[in-house]
């Protein structure tokens, strides 16, 4: 039994959304892949890049590379699915064609994607809505708080926009071409950067009007994306990246690369919490981008809207 969950980028409203503003988000088509084989002791095997491991939950042993957290959100997830679905003794390899802690969800992929593996494992047919559910009861046992709108990207497919307060997703009919997912070197955690962030908006109360303008650049940028706009949609990409940078978490490494690519791309900016991590292209020349960055050495990928979800 094999499952696919894609992982998610960000095209708007990123830390605004977690001050009650709404976020577009969109599944891809690279993402993390469980295949489950019923029997035997409970094992979990990875797969570079998350790492080279097998874990044994019930002894508590790794064999291989560490990989930090990211057995938590195994342990986690085989919680879930066991008070949801059962006892269940399989085998479960898990890749990624991602490696963790870049800022495309990659631990809400997981966490999907184990879900849906042992559901499917034991005969069990969960909807969209309640694999993003479980999902993020997943994210909340590792994490404590976490935003239900990865999981719920990752388990739904497609450009969503999202409300977090209350949370509710709707489909954006809109199509977009290939882009590119640019990934630098990260400088902290999700959780620093966003507590650094809200410490700064403590400190400086005027930065509550950038967080606003993030809200209405999100709102702006729907109408243009149902418009297939893109060169309106590119600019409002760059828009909201230089108000990201007011929050202080877009550096010099995002700044050189999109001007260099600047008279190729109709807009780009980063992807999730900043400082380095995933940073969104897109393209009006994408041979010129690829040379661009293959030149440049910097690692890449090419990637498309997923619409069918886990």
């Amino acid at each position: 039994m094999k499952v696919f969950a894609p992982c998610v980028v960000k095209f708007f409203g990123e830390h605004a959304v977690v001050y009650g503003k709404p976020a577009i988000a969109a599944a891809i088509d690279k993402g993390v892949y469980v295949e489950c084989e019923e029997g035997g002791e409970l094992r979990v095997e990875t797969v570079a890049p998350l790492s080279e491991a097998v874990y044994y939950p019930e002894r508590g042993r790794v064999e291989g590379v560490g990989v930090g957290r990211f057995f938590a959100y195994v342990d986690a997830a085989l919680e879930v699915a066991r008070e949801r679905w059962g006892d269940l003794r399989a085998t479960f390899k898990i890749k990624s064609d991602f490696p963790p802690s870049v800022g495309l969800a990659t631990s809400a992929a997981v966490s999907v994607a184990l879900l849906k593996a042992y559901s499917q494992c034991v005969g069990a047919r969960p909807s969209p809505e309640e694999l993003a559910r479980l999902g993020h009861s997943v994210e909340l046992k590792v994490q404590g708080i976490a935003s239900p709108m990865d999981t719920a990207v990752s388990a739904m497919g497609g450009l969503l926009k999202i409300w977090p307060s209350p949370f509710r997703a709707e489909q954006i009919g809109a199509e977009l071409p290939q882009f590119y997912v640019l990934l630098l070197p990260r400088r902290g955690t999700t959780g620093e950067i966003v507590a650094d962030v809200r410490a700064k908006l403590q400190r400086r109360p005027s930065l509550k009007a950038v967080v606003e303008a993030i809200g209405e650049v999100v709102e702006e940028a729907h109408k243009c994306l149902v418009a297939g706009d893109l060169a309106c949609v590119g600019e409002l990409m760059e828009i909201n990246n230089w108000l990201l940078g007011a929050l202080g978490v877009v550096d010099s490494r995002v700044v050189q690369a999109l001007e260099i690519l600047r008279p190729f791309v109709y807009g780009g900016k980063i992807s999730g919490a900043g400082r380095g991590g995933a940073v969104l292209i897109l393209p009006r020349d994408g041979d010129a981008v690829e040379k661009i960055l293959t030149a440049m050495n910097y690692a890449y990928y090419k990637v498309s809207i997923y619409r069918g979800g886990a």
